[in-house]
């Protein structure tokens, strides 16, 4: 980031409605906060509720740092305690922590004694942070650094708890919104989930008298929060409010609204009964300015919890589109000389960077000259020479901190006098979105109505992201590197600098290539749709629009001033393609100009291979498919499974199953003792023909009849032929059926990709179970790979052949020793891991999928697996009859695991959902009999088995034998190459996001490939 100073005002005017902090210091309120003091035990610091921590001797900046180490089963932290908080007032704590190698499960607590949160750490020193709001009668507390049932040891280092400054965004006339607020469409809304940096810190909250966990109030008796609703300029006409208890014991929450805090009225009472669901607040209460919300715990014994708070009311005034957002200066150190009130901070795209607008004050008898000092990340950006300010005198004043890069920042302002001593010390962490990453763009033309610019794939566009600076002389025409027999795009933003539309988008091909049309690069284009995301999946993330439906182009397009639309510019290298340099010619036509930009496809002097070497399981739903696509006629249900296949092979990605429509038959004839197993393939041969060895797919999940399952939450024994599992003649018939499978299959040469997979995510309750129902099936069919989604743990060792677990449970020591012992490595990702970790979400950067294959190849992982593509409702969040629409809504929420009708959880936005129904196709009065429409995500998944493939092709040239010394060591140099560079992947936490590394170290690979052929 970089700095500047912005137009001031000097004004002689008195100050005294500026904030002012009624101490000289907002110094850290913790003690020994880098833990160095102490003779046997840490000064300030107590441990408490367990007798497993340590003064360890290693710490992040100087020799010591905290520690406890959890049995998996236990509980317990570090406290410093007699805080002085004070009531209602605003904090931001921040830490650093890291854990072992070795250290699983649970995770770590931190946070007050009635404000807690929860973190999972990752392996290296890293930063975390939150903002609360004390609670009402908070004053003499404590704050604790410790575990909840984590198995291993977990450090803490260079605590900080600072007050803070808090500012919203303002909005003329007078209106004010923050985080979780928005207005639009004639509506005001309020929308809490809590699991974001600011916690319970809302700008409406009024009483705080509850605790806080982590995501969620929570409420015991006579617990109290109260909510005040007004924007100035308008009047609410109606209302409706909608709550969720994830978590219920005992008591009722009690609803009330009052228009004045005097007279109260019972809105709804949420009980066990009734954990969820909206209500619409009564006609007589309205008009009114302003609505007050309470909630109350009620019961001697209430112990439930509220993580969704959502406020809904119509407005009269004028129209308005705005979202909200709140902001903190944390404050180190500030004399009460100086008045300091922050009006806000806020990220403006037209400057590219984020403004901090203050008002500076000389409170004292003596003129005031200040030096401002800005750092970021602890480096100094700027050192700026305040004008002079008389005493009493006010300055108002913009600082511009410049964006570099996108993620969270902790930007330093000190204010000096000119002795140097230091009036005020502030830092602010400040966030930029994936939707306003500077890094990326290539300009291309500037004409009178439109910018055109494009980028890489792997980019995210935010709708207002600026255009990239024009660039002297001739523009960079689009490129696109590709193997014979790949699949690589681009993305062509259109920035209309007033309302249009796109009439007309044309490829033109050079003379050379339509001389040579079957050999040429062949293109196709779609729209770059968007999608609104109102709930962030974790705190990395933030509200607004994000790009991610690939939709067929139809043209006329609308086109916005001020909005970005990109194309998604796909193009396939055919495997007969000439190397070298390809030309072509985009023409784009708006109802107000025309013009040609130059595409370059380089193709490479290889051709990958038609095999996928990493393996790939993922979920497709045919029920999903068939409601959405209003599919009743079998001959329609297997017609549109077969184009969602289709799309899987063509994306090198293979589905859980290709056979809902031609399953393998099985039926039991004969009485007991005589019964035996009758299996036909027929069906199931014609579709393994065409899906397993003309399309590729190098991975299916064998459904085992008569098995039982489950999962953590909770599982079951099944039956066969009418006998319970378990018994010897359910031994019989499972043997006598599934060893007739397993010879079938090995004849066919498809044994190898199958797999079964039974139960899913089991605890250490359920190992026992899972490790009799494993050594059933190779009692039955030993040949037969069985997956287990868990990490490997001693009570499960030699049931398992392929090992899937989460991502943050492996590192390549734990890869390498199942592997050497003969079994497969795995990895999967659903509604977690989270950042910092790749994820699958909408929310997070575009680069992600992409980079999974890579670090597949850096941990040595053979296959990946996601749960499903197709999850677009939940039966909880929408029970029916009307389904969600994910184009209109991109959140996963939780269905199953004893969530009621109307309970509302959140997995993550986009959590298995790859692929969307055609537009409008589950409201449509006709079946529709369209294939899937893509997603970035999806688009990137593919860019990144492909380039698997570049590792492995290059690998395999490496292993042959060197002809001549000197052909030895360039192919030693070489070699270096099949290491994924640390710029690219350090670890499974500290990754690039930058497209542009990725594709340099693509080419390098593809330069040795070439130079090996």
């Amino acid at each position: 980031m970089k700095t500047a100073l912005g137009q001031g005002c000097l004004c002689l005017t008195a100050s005294i409605w500026l904030f002012v902090l009624t101490t000289a210091s907002g110094q850290n309120l913790l003690p020994n906060p880098s833990f160095e003091e102490g003779a046997a035990s840490p000064a300030g610091w107590i441990l408490r509720g367990g007798t497993n921590g340590h003064w360890a001797t290693f710490g992040r900046t100087g020799q010591r740092c905290l520690s406890v180490f959890g049995s998996g089963k236990d509980s317990f932290a570090w406290r410093a305690e007699g805080i002085p908080l004070q009531p209602g007032a605003h904090y931001r704590l921040r830490f650093w922590a890291r854990r072992d190698p070795q250290t699983t499960g649970g995770c770590v607590v931190a946070g007050t004694r009635q404000v807690n949160r929860d973190f999972h750490l990752t392996t290296e020193w890293q930063p975390y942070s939150f903002a609360f709001q004390a609670p009402d009668g908070a004053t003499n507390d404590y704050l604790r650094l410790g575990q909840w049932e984590v198995k291993g040891p977990v450090y803490f280092d260079d605590v900080e708890l600072l007050p803070v400054l808090t500012a919203h965004r303002q909005l003329p006339p007078g209106v004010e919104l923050g985080a979780g607020e928005s207005v639009g469409q004639g509506k005001y809304r309020a929308l809490f989930t809590f699991g974001d940096f600011f916690s319970n810190h809302h700008r409406p909250l009024r009483v705080n008298r509850c605790g806080f966990n982590s995501d969620r109030w929570t409420f015991a008796a006579g617990s109290e929060v109260i909510y005040e609703h007004h924007l100035e300029g308008s009047r609410l006409s109606g209302a409706r409010l909608q709550l969720n208890l994830n978590y219920y014991v005992a008591g009722s929450l009690r609803v009330e609204a009052s228009r004045d805090g005097a007279t109260w009225r019972e809105a709804a009472l949420y009980d066990g009964q009734n954990k969820s669901g909206a209500v619409e607040l009564p006609a007589a209460w309205f008009p009114a300015d302003r609505l007050l919300v309470r909630l109350r715990g009620i019961g001697k014994d209430c112990n439930l919890q509220v993580n969704r708070y959502e406020f809904e009311a119509r407005l009269t005034g004028p129209p308005m589109e705005a979202r909200g957002a709140t902001t903190l200066l944390a404050l180190r150190r500030k004399q009460e000389l100086l008045g300091f009130y922050l009006h806000e901070i806020k990220f403006d795209p037209a400057q590219g960077g984020f403004v901090i607008a203050a008002t500076i004050t000389n409170r004292g008898v003596q003129p005031l000259r200040l030096r401002a000092e800005l750092a970021v990340e602890d480096k100094v950006a700027a050192d700026i020479t305040l004008p002079p300010l008389d005493a009493g005198a006010r300055w108002t004043t913009n600082f511009l901190v410049q964006a570099e890069q996108p993620g969270r920042q902790e930007v330093v302002l000190i204010l000096r006098d000119a002795a140097g001593r230091i009036m005020l010390e502030g830092v602010a962490s400040l966030a930029l979105g994936i939707l306003q990453d500077p890094r990326f763009g290539y300009w291309l033309n500037d004409r009178e109505d439109t910018v055109l610019w494009w980028c890489e794939s792997g980019a995210k566009v935010g709708r207002d992201r600026r255009p990239p600076a024009a660039t002297p002389g001739k523009a960079r025409p689009v490129f696109i590197s590709a193997a014979r027999g790949e699949h690589e795009a681009v993305q062509v933003v259109i920035s209309p600098k007033r309302d249009g539309r796109l009439v007309n988008v044309a490829m033109l091909a050079s003379p050379k290539e339509k001389a040579n049309s079957r050999r040429a690069p062949a293109f196709s284009l779609h729209e770059v749709a968007y999608v609104q995301v109102t709930v962030p999946t974790d705190s990395t993330c933030e509200p607004g629009w994000y790009p991610d439906p690939l939709p067929p182009l139809r043209l006329p397009l609308e086109l916005r001033q001020g909005q970005n639309q990109p194309l998604w510019l796909t193009v396939y290298v055919p495997t007969n393609a000439a190397a070298g340099r390809h030309e072509a010619r985009l023409r784009v036509e708006t109802d107000h100009d025309t013009c040609e930009i130059p595409v370059v496809v380089d193709v490479f002097n290889f051709t990958l291979p038609q095999e996928t070497h990493l393996r790939s399981a993922l979920g497709l739903s045919s029920s999903s498919i068939n409601r959405y696509h209003q599919l009743k006629e079998p001959a329609h249900r297997q017609a549109v499974y077969d184009l969602y296949l289709k799309n899987f092979a063509e994306h090198r990605i293979s589905p859980y199953s290709f056979f809902p429509y031609a399953p393998i038959e099985v039926r039991f004839t004969g009485e007991t003792p005589n019964q035996r197993a009758r299996v036909d393939f027929t069906r199931f041969d014609q579709a393994a023909a065409r899906w397993l060895d003309e399309a590729r797919f190098n991975s299916f999940r064998l459904p085992l009849k008569g098995m039982g399952g489950g999962t953590f939450h909770s599982r079951h024994l099944g039956s066969l032929g009418g006998h319970k599992e378990g018994t010897p003649e359910f031994a019989r018939l499972f043997k006598d059926y599934l060893s007739q499978v397993e010879a079938h299959l090995r004849q066919k040469g498809w044994l190898d990709k199958a797999y079964v997979y039974w139960f899913d995510e089991p605890d250490p309750k359920d190992y026992e179970f899972v490790a009799e129902g494993m050594k059933r099936i190779k009692a039955a069919a030993p040949g037969l790979r069985r997956m287990l989604t868990e990490q490997p743990e001693p009570a499960l060792m030699g049931q398992v052949d392929i090992w899937c677990a989460l991502t943050p449970e492996w590192t390549p020591e734990k890869v390498a020793a199942r592997r050497a012992a003969g079994e497969e490595v795995w990895w999967y990702i659903c509604c977690a891991p989270k950042a910092p970790y790749i994820t699958e979400f909408i929310d997070h950067p575009g680069t992600e999928m992409r980079l999974w294959p890579w670090q597949s190849w850096q941990y040595g992982v053979q296959g990946i697996l996601i749960w499903e593509t197709t999850y677009w409702t939940s039966s909880s969040a929408f029970p029916g009859p009307a389904l969600q629409d994910p184009w209109q809504d991109p959140m996963s929420y939780v269905s199953g695991y004893d969530f009621q009708a109307g309970q509302i959880g959140y997995w993550g936005n986009g959590d298995g959902r790859f692929l969307y129904p055609p537009r409008g196709a589950h409201t449509n009065s006709t079946p529709c009999l369209e294939g899937p429409v893509n997603s970035i995500r999806w688009e990137n998944l593919r860019d990144g088995l492909e380039d698997y493939e570049y590792f492995w092709l290059l690998r395999k040239a490496l292993d042959r034998p060197a002809k001549s010394p000197s052909q030895r060591d360039r192919l030693l140099a070489m070699r270096g190459l099949l290491t994924v560079p640390p710029t690219i992947s350090s670890n499974l936490t500290r990754f690039t996001t930058d497209p542009r590394l990725i594709l340099s170290h693509r080419e390098k690979l593809a330069r040795a490939i070439e130079q090996l052929q």
